[in-house]
Formats: C-alpha cells, sequence, structure tokens
C-alpha cells in the first residue's frame, strides 16, 4: 500500500497542519492518509491509525463513499479471529471468498465502529435508504451457511468490486489457524448482524437479536449524498434527534473512508455487455417483490430467490436458443429462388394475431415476482433489449445470474467532473458540521483517511490536500509508521 498526500489547501481549517493536540486521549499530528489497491486492506490502516495513536479504540464514526456497502461477513471464519493477531484476520479476510467485501463487520464486531454511514451514487441500489439500529455479534453457523435461522446463502453481492486478486500475507507468529479457533470453540460462530434487510439474508449473515452472542450496538445509515439544501444527518444537536434514532456523536472521532467505484463503476462479470442492455436485466432483479423491505421469515425468502433465480435464468436461456431458431424461420420463409416474398405475400400481424414463442412466454413468467405497478413497464423494457442483445452478451448475462445487479456505470467526463465536485462541496459541509457540534477549536477534519482505488490513480483533491494531509503533515509519517508495522 502507498500513502499519497498533496500540500494544496481544501476550505475545513487552515492550510497548514494541524497542531498536536490530545483528543480523548488520541495525539493528533498532521492527517493519515492511505491509499489502499484493494479495499478490504482498509482495516489495516484503521488499526494502524489506532496503534499509532492517531485514534481511539473504540467510538468511531465512518463516512463510507462506495459503490458497494462492503457490510458482508465470511460464513467460514471463526468471529473470534478478530480478537487474534492482525495478520491472521487480514490474511483469513483476503483468502475468504467475500473477503474483500467483508471488512468493516470486523471492526464493529471488534469495538472500533458504532457508526457506519454508507454513502451511495445513486445507482446503487444493494440496500435501501434508512437509519438501522441494529446489533452486530456472532451466532452459530450452520453447515450450508448462514445462522442456525436462515437458509444457505447466495454469493455476496459485493464480491467481486475490485476483482478476485489473492495474495500471500506474512504469516502468523501465533500459530493461531482458523481450524484449532473451531476445534477449541466447538460450533463454527461467525459474525452476523441483527438487520433483515435482503442484502444480509441473501448473504447469509442476518441472524436475530435473539440468538446474538456478544453483540454491538451499530447505527447503520444508507442515503446518497445529501445536496447543499439537504441536512447532513450526522452530530446533530440533540434537540434534532428524535428519541433513540440517532447515537450521541457529537465531537466523536470520525473516519472517512472513499472508494473511487463511487465515481466511476465496472461489473467484472459484464466486460462485454453494453450498460444499457444489462441495466434492463439488473432492474427486473432489483424490483422483485420478495426483495422489497425487511425479510420477515428468511426461508421463504430463499424459497422465492431460488424460484426467481429460475424463472431469470430461463429466459436467457430461450434468449439464446431464439437466434438458431429465427434462422431456420427466416430460411423457410425464403422462396425457391432465394428471394424474400413480395410485401402483399407477407402475414399482416395486426390482422392475424401474433403467436407467442417460447421466449416470449419465459418472459412473461417473470412477471409473477414483479410489483404490479411496475410489471408491464419491466418488462417491456426486457422484450426490447432481448430484440437487440448480442449473443455474447446473452452468455455473460447467464454466466452472472444475480451479479448482474452489481453496480455498472460509466460516467462521461462532464459527469465525473460534478460528481468530484459535489464531493468536494460535502467534505467541506461535513467538516465544518463536525467542528461546529465538537467545539473546543476542533477542526472538524477526519482523524483518518482510506482511499481505494482498485489499479487506478485518480485522487480527489478535497483528500489529498485536507489540512495536516500535506507533505510536512501526517501523511508521510503515517506511511513510515504503515510500513514499519506491517
Amino acid at each position: 500500500m502507498a500513502v499519497s498526500s498533496s500540500s494544496s489547501s481544501f476550505g475545513c481549517s487552515s492550510h497548514e497542519p494541524a497542531a498536536k493536540r490530545p483528543c480523548n486521549g488520541v495525539q493528533r499530528v498532521g492527517l493519515p492518509v492511505f491509499v489502499c489497491e484493494y479495499h478490504d486492506e482498509a482495516l489495516r490502516c484503521l488499526h494502524v491509525a489506532i496503534r499509532r495513536r492517531k485514534l481511539p479504540f473504540d467510538g468511531l464514526t465512518m463516512v463510507h463513499l462506495d459503490a458497494h456497502p462492503d457490510m458482508s461477513a465470511s460464513t467460514t471464519l471463526p468471529a473470534e479471529v478478530v480478537f487474534q493477531e492482525p495478520w491472521h484476520v487480514y490474511s483469513a479476510l483476503r483468502s475468504d471468498p467475500s473477503g474483500i467485501a467483508s471488512w468493516i463487520l470486523p471492526a464493529v464486531y471488534g469495538g472500533h465502529l458504532n457508526c457506519v454511514w454508507w454513502v451511495r451514487p445513486e445507482w446503487a441500489r444493494q440496500i435501501a435508504d434508512g437509519d438501522y439500529r441494529v446489533q452486530v455479534g456472532r451466532a452459530v453457523t450452520t453447515s450450508e451457511g448462514g445462522s442456525s435461522s436462515s437458509s444457505a446463502p447466495a454469493a455476496s453481492k459485493d464480491l467481486p468490486k475490485k476483482g478476485l486478486a489473492r495474495f500471500t500475507p506474512r504469516p502468523p507468529t501465533s500459530g493461531v489457524t482458523t481450524a484449532n479457533l473451531q476445534q477449541e470453540a466447538g460450533p463454527l460462530e461467525t459474525i452476523r448482524i441483527s438487520c433483515s434487510q435482503p442484502y444480509f439474508v441473501e448473504d447469509g449473515i442476518f441472524a436475530p437479536d435473539s440468538e446474538l452472542k456478544d453483540a454491538k450496538p451499530l447505527q447503520f445509515l444508507v442515503s446518497q449524498m445529501p445536496g447543499a439544501d439537504e441536512r447532513i444527518a450526522l452530530w446533530e444537536e440533540e434537540e434534532d434527534r428524535k428519541a433513540g434514532s440517532l447515537p450521541k456523536t457529537s465531537g466523536s472521532p470520525w473516519v472517512l473512508d472513499v472508494c473511487l467505484d463511487y465515481f466511476a463503476c465496472g461489473n467484472p462479470f459484464l466486460t462485454q455487455v453494453r450498460p444499457h442492455i444489462a441495466a434492463a436485466f439488473a432492474d427486473v432483479q432489483d424490483a422483485a417483490t420478495f426483495r422489497a423491505g425487511s425479510v420477515e421469515d428468511a426461508a421463504r425468502f430463499i424459497s422465492e430467490r431460488d424460484a426467481f433465480d429460475a424463472a431469470f435464468a430461463e429466459v436467457l436461456r430461450q434468449a439464446i436458443e431464439a437466434p438458431a431458431a429465427e434462422e431456420d424461420d427466416a430460411q423457410g420463409s425464403e422462396q425457391g429462388d432465394g428471394t424474400i416474398p413480395e410485401e402483399d405475400e407477407a402475414v399482416d400481424l395486426d390482422e392475424e394475431e401474433e403467436e407467442e414463442g417460447p421466449l416470449e412466454e419465459a418472459v412473461a413468467a417473470l412477471g409473477k415476482y414483479l410489483p404490479g405497478s411496475r410489471r408491464e413497464a419491466l418488462l417491456a423494457a426486457l422484450s426490447s433489449v432481448l430484440r437487440e442483445v448480442r449473443e455474447s452478451e446473452l452468455h455473460q448475462l447467464r454466466d452472472a445470474g444475480s451479479m448482474v445487479t452489481l453496480p455498472l456505470h460509466p460516467p462521461s467526463e462532464s459527469e465525473l467532473r460534478e460528481r468530484l465536485g459535489a464531493f468536494e462541496d460535502f467534505l467541506t459541509r461535513l467538516c465544518a458540521q463536525h467542528a461546529s457540534k465538537a467545539g473546543n477549536g476542533a477542526d472538524g477534519r477526519p482523524d483518518e483517511i482510506s482511499v481505494a482505488v482498485g489499479g487506478r490513480r485518480l485522487l480527489p483533491n478535497a483528500l489529498a490536500s485536507l489540512p495536516g494531509a500535506g507533505r510536512d503533515g501526517g501523511a508521510r509519517r503515517a506511511r513510515r509508521g504503515f510500513d514499519s508495522s506491517l
């Protein structure tokens, strides 16, 4: 990993690095800014900042800008690994199928984070907007995955966000292994969350409060970036908050985590599929009625999901077979000399009812899983793209399955500039609001920043130029500490 820094100014506070001052037992000299290749490495950045006393151990709020929630958890990694040697945690997460999307909940269960705000782009719809007051703990996992109250999970909807790169970590020195932990602990207990949104149920990590052990409270906020005339739902005055709806975070340390997928995002499962083709299929997946709202019956939800997946796969199967059938029809319609019949010999579809084929029947069968108010429009859009989809695209869509819902948004240059400008304005407001609530001359800036680039080298100026992140600030020192610690 590397650390990026800049000496240009940003409108949060002084242009110079912040002076050393105590904050809840934390010594603040400069601002650590970590740039990660893969997003799960942000957990290491958090641990380094805590060890270097840039952050307190607990009570942290994280503002997380990303096209992916990264709120999944391993269904095979024992929860207690979180409290073992950090390197074992990192290697276990990286070797786990969902590890790259599973780094936030370990930080919650480990006691570091008590508030996470996922700021999503408008085209990321994995979790409905809301203010979720939930618990994160450990619960017994069945042999199929999931807690004892749920069924087998689907693959994580965050799984491939940065690719499936693996690395060979430094081996743990304590001799602790996942197998040893499971053998010593008895039944496998993994990290679970009491939020019953479909995202968590489908990943097999939902468990009711009654099943969770050693649970930690979490406020999980989900929303798009607030506009200039909209309030920021953090660090509000006591009289502004509804009873029990928001934690008392005024003046609490906070961290900023940004993934560049927030600004531009591709779906690695659909590299050969045009965005407007993928969008029609993704819209049908996202609109399925069993995914609307919280899940009340996990077993029924999984059953309905499996039936929908089968119907969805049938549409793609029929679409793949359709070109061959259409070619046969075209050949059969030719005259003996190889020419197409004259226009007056063609069938008039207005006078003769068109016969519905297997593909049309398969598309219609999807309607039972879609909300009545949107069914006609969704199926019409799907039928429209099926008339122009390429066979290579159909094969990728078939192989992707429900992963077609992963965010896919290649922005124009003008849109990208607009999004970067909105981000700078948002960060200015966020820092100013925190400063006003914290008091005591606080500058309002985050106590640590992590940026996941995924192979890209775009770093928003708003991050590089925060006070204290300059060449003489904490970023360079954080790099030395980070490299020597890991």
